[in-house]
């Protein structure tokens, strides 16, 4: 019993550090552009500014990423000011990245 309950810590501290590790070197070009919807005030974000009108588009430069196994952070100019977006996934190390305004 003991041995069992040895392996299965083991088993998941393996599990949980290639979660991690997916988290903060897989690809996020989708999580970018989510990232940067919101920094334009799309996406239904609290805090955001009023939607832009569709052919006026929205021009968010991303100045700064932070990405860890919880999270990913941006820093996006636009025109008109400078916005930090944290995104997150729903269940810690898994479900899908909601982005909002930190």
């Amino acid at each position: 019993m003991k041995r069992f309950v040895q392996l299965l810590v083991f088993g998941l501290c393996v599990v949980f550090s290639v979660s991690a590790a997916y988290n903060v070197f897989s690809d996020n070009a989708a999580v970018e552009r989510r990232a940067a919807l919101v920094a334009c005030g799309g996406d239904g974000a609290a805090g955001a500014p009023a939607r832009r009108a569709e052919g006026e588009g929205c021009r968010a430069q991303m100045t700064r990423m932070e990405r860890t196994p919880f999270g990913q952070t941006f820093e996006f100019t636009t025109a008109k000011r400078t916005v930090d977006v944290r995104c997150e996934r729903a269940f810690v190390l898994l479900g899908e990245y909601t982005c909002r305004l930190r």
